[in-house]
């Protein structure tokens, strides 16, 4: 009696392990292109994405940051906050493929546009402080200005690929707005 039921339980746990290990693989974040993300950053905010690319700059004044190209199209590229990795990348990954696991996150830089529209009649606070870059999306919509949000990810996890990579798509995509680059 004792026997099946030390078996019965067993089984229980090995049913029950393998069912938590599925739900592990399904969050994982399915690939997506540098454009996607780019495009469309506030999709993606908060959440962990995926994407391959080529590693175009390491920045040499602070070393936590790295930009990735697209590897079809350098002209969509995206900022990837190195974080605790920062010691295992050097200048001479530039040029080299990377695959690239880490939290989307993404920052409005024309804020202070908003202060200057502001009329200043809550009770004599300054600012704003809002939760997201939703919110000031939404705030900046309301009072006609266009807001100019750039999307970067931190690094949570990385590979890279032991492949050359042609030429052509290594090149530095030309940084847009001032403040984008090292």
């Amino acid at each position: 009696m004792i026997k099946r039921f030390v078996i019965i339980a067993l089984v229980g746990l090995v049913m029950i392990s393998c069912g938590q290990v599925k739900e592990q693989q399904s969050e994982v974040a399915e690939s997506k292109l540098i454009s996607e993300l780019v495009s469309q950053p506030l999709e993606y905010e908060g959440k962990e994405v995926s994407f391959d690319g080529v590693i175009s700059h390491i920045c040499r004044h602070s070393g936590d940051k790295m930009r990735v190209n697209q590897l079809d199209d350098a002209d969509f590229s995206i900022m990837v906050m190195l974080e605790e990795f920062q010691s295992q990348f050097s200048a001479e990954f530039e040029g080299k493929r990377v695959k690239v696991t880490g939290l989307m996150k993404t920052v409005v830089r024309n804020m202070e546009e908003l202060e200057h529209s502001h009329d200043h009649a809550h009770d004599g606070e300054e600012g704003h402080d809002c939760s997201s870059t939703e919110e000031a999306v939404k705030l900046m919509a309301e009072r006609g200005i266009t807001p100019d949000i750039r999307a970067y990810v931190e690094l949570r996890g990385f590979e890279i690929v032991e492949e050359q990579v042609e030429e052509e798509v290594v090149e530095v995509a030309e940084v847009a707005k001032a403040g984008e680059g090292c």
